[in-house]
């Protein structure tokens, strides 16, 4: 076990290279999971691969806005201060789309722009059924996405149409105004009665696919130009015994094997995790067909325990059939029963050879995707049964401990744990001089549990900083970042290589957001840190205990206020809670720092960006001349090149240097950090290594997957070398 390791390379393969074949995530096979012109945030640790790992965080950062939707200010705003989503997506506009289901019956798809002000949202979805159909009367009209939506983040396509799924169909929508370009009911074709957890593309064109494997079991794939269902197939069976008793969910389903005796004829227990009496998919992981590699696209998803074995869930693979003759198909290719319960989404290594399903102990359960065999297995210290991420040396890393592995266990960088009070303190007010804390001391500490985006250079994360109490002997439970104090987030990166800490970072009250993340992130092409925020309910609890709620019903805005009487009974709760009293309540102004006492979102999305442009297209520029490195030393022909790796590495490199380099040049620019003709040096300076690199790549896989010969790979030497030259001479520029 090589903990904190100066350099970390993929496994080395052993032997000369046999075959070489396209597995970049730029210029991919005809089968692909998603476009990739856009920064995903994806759901846990779906966002590999994605364009979002492809553009490099930055060390200095500042607050550029959140989520205005559903502000406490907002006049338009429905009563419920939320915005709650699993993932969102950069749409190629360059808008962040969102999707939240927001209490109270409503839902919304949102736009939002870089700053976080809303450019358009959906119609208000409302779960009312005046006719009494069973059916709310709004299901599928207009674009009034339903309340289930946001467990996803949308799909977007290559022309920038969004893709959503809800309880009732699937959307697609305009990426410009929201506007409905078609709905396909799920009760037109199948039994389904439950959403998607996240929706997969499949193909362009003529032969492009939306759909999944739904929350009910069901396959659904639907033609998209039109919606028309192209292949449809009922859930597995799935076992049906002993409902665990730490989740409940009245639902009526349809599909698979159940007991339906007694009282059970209408229980259906869904515990969090994908057991036994409801199928619970947990989103796909799709690895496309690849020359001298694969033949089918295959999606692998997890899935609910066999029949007698309620205590265990299952990787299930199944393969993707197309000819002219019959179109689309699917067909099994195995499964793998997994030993405990488990909320992870499959998560498979960069060239898809490995896929991961936690159970819910934290522990990896390596399979082979081919096979579907299981690979030896490791201890690990993963505390989190969610999926792990993947980063581009094929690490899967833990989102709780921030801890990455390699699949045979011999590699684990942990990221440094031991500067989380020191961030904290900088970050939080102090509490000497109130009650509650005293009970338990004061020692600010951080948790790095959220908005991971692992890049090739750089892991950037959310610390939740709050005060850890400890409740005592009765209750026996010591808690970290609890609901009792004040608790924020705030971003943190770490170097890819080591996991120290990156310098030049600031910590202060002005970054830091109150509530927590234990949600997903992304970076998008243009640069912006886009975090989950989660609720603000911890600095609520903190002012009731204390004595004092007038800070949250004194805004402006009426409807977020509570009643006389229901002010009277907090009051009263807090006086009983607050029975230390040592130092009194805390008055109006409390000791939140000013920087938090701005009217925000119970929860939503907040959004960083760099204090400088310039800087962060260096990161951009140094980032790609570590991949251009690593190909050159890889293409070749002998024992132990890692060719194929040198081929995708240059895609990556040609990626960004596309979709990432110039956006973020151009807001340099914006912003008077470089004058237009340095912007218009540069950007052509970033075109010409891009167009090196993607030709050195062009020639490695000109016959695959038959190998290149050797002028083949002098040439493909030749475009690298040329490529790195104009990289180092962009860097020197900047």
């Amino acid at each position: 076990m090589v903990v904190g390791c100066a350099s970390v390379k993929p496994a080395v393969h052993k032997g000369a290279p046999q075959t070489i074949s396209d597995r970049g995530v730029q210029e991919h096979g005809k089968i692909w999971p998603r476009s990739i012109d856009s920064a995903y945030m994806g759901t846990w640790g779906d966002n590999r691969n994605s364009g979002t790992t492809l553009v490099t965080s930055f060390e200095r950062r500042k607050l550029a806005g959140q989520s205005e939707y559903l502000s406490w200010t907002q006049p338009n705003s429905p009563p419920v201060s939320a915005l709650l989503t699993n993932g969102s997506t950069e749409a190629p506009n360059g808008l962040i789309i969102a999707v939240s289901p927001r209490g109270g019956g409503t839902s919304t798809v949102v736009a939002l722009d870089p700053t976080g002000k809303v450019v358009w949202r959906t119609e208000e979805w409302t779960g009312e059924d005046k006719d009494g159909d069973g059916i709310p009367d709004r299901a599928g009209m207009g674009n009034a996405v339903a309340s289930s939506a946001g467990i996803q983040a949308p799909m977007v396509d290559e022309e920038g149409a969004l893709y959503v799924g809800d309880n009732y169909g699937v959307w697609k929508l305009d990426q410009n105004t929201g506007e409905r370009i078609w709905f396909s009911r799920f009760s037109d074709y199948s039994g389904n009665t439950l959403a998607s957890n996240d929706l997969r593309l499949l193909n362009a064109g003529h032969d492009g696919l939306v759909g999944n494997v739904f929350s009910s079991g069901w396959h659904i794939w639907l033609d998209r130009r039109d919606g028309s269902p192209v292949i449809v197939k009922e859930p597995d069976p799935f076992s049906a015994n002993d409902c665990p008793l730490r989740s409940r969910l009245y639902l009526s389903v349809s599909g698979g094997e159940m007991d339906k005796s007694g009282e059970l004829d209408e229980l259906v227990c869904l515990a969090y995790d994908a057991n036994n009496t409801t199928p619970q998919p947990n989103n796909l992981a799709v690895r496309p067909a690849i020359p001298g590699v694969s033949e089918h696209a295959r999606y692998i998803f997890t899935y609910a325990g066999p029949v007698g074995k309620p205590d265990s869930s299952r990787l299930i693979a199944y393969d993707f059939t197309h000819s002219d003759e019959s179109g689309w198909g699917i067909e099994k290719a195995w499964e793998r029963v997994v030993a405990g319960l488990t909320a992870a989404s499959p998560t498979m290594n960069p060239d898809y050879t490995v896929v991961n399903g936690s159970d819910a102990d934290g522990s990896v359960n390596f399979t082979d995707v081919e096979t579907g065999d299981s690979l030896p297995k490791f201890p690990t210290d993963f505390n989190s049964f969610g999926s792990p991420f993947n980063n581009i040396d094929g690490l899967f890393c833990d989102a709780w401990s921030l801890t990455c592995i390699s699949t045979d266990g011999e590699i684990s960088i942990q990221a440094d744990h031991s500067r989380t009070e020191e961030i904290a303190a900088q970050v939080l007010p102090e509490l000497d001089n109130h009650a509650i804390p005293f009970l338990w001391g004061t020692t600010p500490d951080a948790d790095y549990i959220g908005g991971m985006v692992l890049d090739p250079a750089r892991w950037t994360v959310t610390a939740s900083i709050g005060y850890p109490y400890f409740l005592g002997k009765v209750l026996g439970t010591f808690t970290r970042l609890g609901g009792l104090t004040p608790t924020a987030m705030i971003p943190v990166t770490f170097d890819a290589k080591t996991g120290n800490l990156m310098p030049g970072q600031i910590f202060s009250p002005e970054l830091a957001r109150p509530g927590i993340s234990q949600a997903n992130a992304m970076v998008t092409t243009h640069g912006r840190y886009v975090v989950q925020k989660a609720e603000l309910l911890t600095l609520f609890y903190y002012y009731l205990f204390q004595g004092n709620y007038n800070f949250f019903n004194a805004n402006a805005i009426s409807r977020d206020d509570v009643t006389e009487e229901e002010m009277k009974e907090l009051r009263e709760t807090s006086a009983q809670l607050n029975y230390f009293g040592l130092f009194g309540p805390i008055d109006e102004e409390g000791i939140v720092p000013a920087a938090w006492k701005v009217p925000q979102p119970e929860a939503g999305l907040t959004i960083y960006e760099p204090v400088s442009f310039r800087e962060s297209v260096r990161n951009q520029v140094e980032m790609n001349l570590d991949l251009v490195r690593f190909s050159r030393k890889n293409i070749c022909l002998t024992e132990g090149c890692q060719l194929e790796e040198a081929a995708a590495r240059l895609g990556y490199a040609a990626w960004n240097l596309d979709k990432a380099v110039p956006k973020q040049l151009a807001e340099a620019v914006t912003r008077s950090e470089l004058s237009e003709q340095e912007g218009e040096s540069l950007t052509a300076a970033a075109s010409v290594a891009e167009s090196e690199c993607r030709r050195s790549r062009g020639g490695l896989l000109a016959k695959q997957p038959r190998l290149p010969d050797r002028n083949a790979i002098q040439e493909a030497q030749r475009a690298a070398a040329t490529c790195e030259k104009h990289l180092q001479a962009l860097l020197l520029k900047l």
